[in-house]
């Protein structure tokens, strides 16, 4: 029998997953796994991730991030980085402006997670052990804007329509505290009334049996998450009720992240995006596998960031297909999607990075990351991860050739396309079985295997290596003769 040419040239559809989505519904042009390769660089390639490289010196070797923002003062200046890092038996605040200080403040909570706001040319911080504190050079922090220590020790702080606002303290899980408005024109700039009964505060409802882990926004309005819910405020006042708009919330501030307009919040169960309204669930088809993975103990570790066109969630360390044949492990993993392509990525990092933030170097904006090492990196830089190799792999999805019923034949060549491919590999698996190399070099764009001599009634496509050089790119590849040599009992 005759047999018929095969072109794949396009993955622009990025990862699908096989444990969401019955494989003759899948698109062709996805992936059914792929590590440390984006599908948004150039549409329709794979192109392996850029790398990490450490941001300056080591803030606090081997200790762990509490928290972590961008501080920028009036007219840009101070242009800070500010982090907080466990020690000995205290944690201290550091700021970076080209090079890492440790500031005055060196005996916060060495537990209690920190956040961060800038409302009035001055950088905020608090957490729900030692309350909020402010700074106007990340150096030196004082009160003069805070809230009063011991009447509210907020977890959490969110510049909102020339206020603040403060949640999160532990006697008042469901409270969201506002400042007054902002008048630079005076000192302090902001107050507060942090009394219990009659203070500037909205209840955000109280019986729902869960507790505030968070804030984002949209162009009009605030968004507070629970753990139970996501609600939203239109205005800041006592009197304000506020709108329950989906009864599932985020699990920390951390895994929240504003790009482009649009929140994105890692709820335990799924990845989700709003713009204010219905929360649509954006994780199923691409990585739900990778989110049904991480273990319940780890939620709250899972750090969401932006480099301002794409989302990334650090999830840690997953096990999928766990105690079966196919089990596989991705040591420090982040689920990249992008909202360009509505595709996902997943990638494997060397170092665990717990917390996100955007800075800008004379290089323009950057992505940068806090690691649980006690560097700060910079993500999508450079060719390495912070000097070692990127390993990346990308597997087809099962290809039927029309149909599964019937068994294919690739008796001869195939050809594969690849740029910056040395020393990467190609193999193909028949069915269920296992992957077997092709006798073949990728040194160069067009690249052609022989003696191929693969059957099965669906097939499966792996590329795979290492770089610490240019990023290799997968364009596709091109099979001379498919034989369909019909319906075989077995």
């Amino acid at each position: 029998m005759q047999g018929t040419p095969f072109l794949l040239r396009d993955f622009r559809q990025g990862r699908y997953t096989k444990a969401s989505v019955e494989p003759f519904l899948i698109p062709e042009n996805s992936v059914s796994f792929s590590q440390n390769v984006n599908f948004d660089t150039i549409v329709g390639s794979g192109v392996v991730r850029p790398g990490t490289t450490k941001l300056g010196s080591t803030v606090a070797s081997g200790k762990t991030p509490l928290g972590f923002s961008e501080f920028v003062g009036k007219n840009g200046s101070p242009n800070l980085l500010l982090a907080v890092y466990t020690g000995a038996s205290t944690a201290s605040i550091y700021y970076y402006d080209g090079s890492w200080h440790t500031s005055g403040v060196t005996n916060l909570s060495n537990s209690a997670k920190d956040r961060f706001a800038v409302l009035g040319g001055s950088a905020f911080i608090t957490n729900n052990v030692d309350g909020m504190k402010d700074s106007t050079d990340g150096n030196t922090w004082g009160t003069t804007n805070s809230i009063a220590s011991g009447s509210f020790k907020p977890g959490y702080v969110f510049r909102y329509t020339a206020r603040l606002l403060a949640a999160g303290d532990t006697t008042y899980p469901s409270r969201v505290m506002f400042s007054s408005i902002v008048n630079s024109a005076v000192s302090p700039f902001i107050t507060w009334n942090a009394d219990a009964t009659t203070g500037d505060f909205i209840d955000i409802n109280p019986d729902d049996g869960g507790y505030v882990t968070g804030f984002s926004e949209t162009s009009t309005f605030v968004l507070v998450f629970k753990n139970t819910g996501m609600y939203r405020l239109d205005t800041i006042a006592k009197t304000t009720d506020p709108e329950n708009i989906f009864n599932i919330g985020a699990v920390a501030q951390e895994s929240i992240v504003l790009c482009q307009g649009i929140t994105y919040f890692f709820s335990g169960q799924d990845i989700r995006r709003t713009n204010g309204g219905y929360p649509e669930q954006i994780s199923r088809a691409g990585v739900q596998d990778i989110v049904d993975a991480i273990p319940q103990s780890s939620w709250t570790s899972v750090a969401a960031g932006t480099d301002g066109l794409n989302v990334y969630f650090f999830v840690g360390t997953v096990t999928l297909n766990s105690n079966q044949t196919n089990q596989r492990t991705i040591t420090n993993c982040a689920l990249k999607f992008s909202p360009r392509d509505q595709s996902w990525s997943v990638h494997g990092y060397e170092d665990s990075f717990r917390n996100c933030a955007q800075y800008t170097t004379t290089a323009g904006r950057t992505f940068v990351g806090a690691d649980i090492s006690g560097d700060v990196q910079t993500i999508n830089s450079g060719t390495t991860d912070n000097a070692a190799a990127i390993n990346y792999n990308l597997e087809t999805q099962e290809i039927e050739f029309g149909n599964r019923a019937t068994v294919k034949k690739i008796a001869n060549k195939i050809v594969v396309f690849t740029n910056f491919g040395l020393d990467s590999l190609f193999s193909i698996k028949a069915d269920d079985g296992d992957f077997k190399p092709v006798e073949m070099t990728l040194n160069n764009r067009v690249n052609v295997g022989r003696n191929v001599n693969t059957e099965g009634h669906f097939l499966t496509f792996k590329w795979e290596g290492e770089t610490t050089q240019a990023s290799p790119i997968f364009e596709g590849f091109y099979i001379q003769e498919v034989t369909d040599r019909g319906i075989i009992d077995p």
